[in-house]
């Protein structure tokens, strides 16, 4: 069965994001920000953040950052992982 080439094509342009850490923990990694997203979310959770390679540490549960990329346009598109989870978040551009 052949799929239809207008399923395929997606006519939006769309940024996507990842967050990595435990479901436990109390710190959360995040890649792919732009420097606005980065500042928003930086001042939501205590002003506190460290500079990982391609992203940044925010001192925050991993559900509260997914939460608060949602409220910036970021839906999860996709999970994996168990010990260590990683979301992929998305929105339009």
């Amino acid at each position: 069965m052949e799929i239809p080439a207008s399923l395929l094509m997606s006519s939006g342009t769309f940024a996507y994001v990842a967050v990595k850490a435990s479901i436990h923990a109390s710190d959360s990694a995040v890649f792919g920000l732009n420097d606005d997203e980065i500042k928003a979310l930086v001042k939501k959770f205590s002003d506190y953040r460290k500079e990982v390679i391609n992203g940044v540490l925010l001192k925050a549960a991993p559900i509260e950052v997914v939460n608060a990329l949602g409220q910036l346009g970021y839906r999860v598109v996709a999970t994996t992982g168990e010990t260590e989870v990683i979301w992929t978040m998305q929105r339009d551009l």
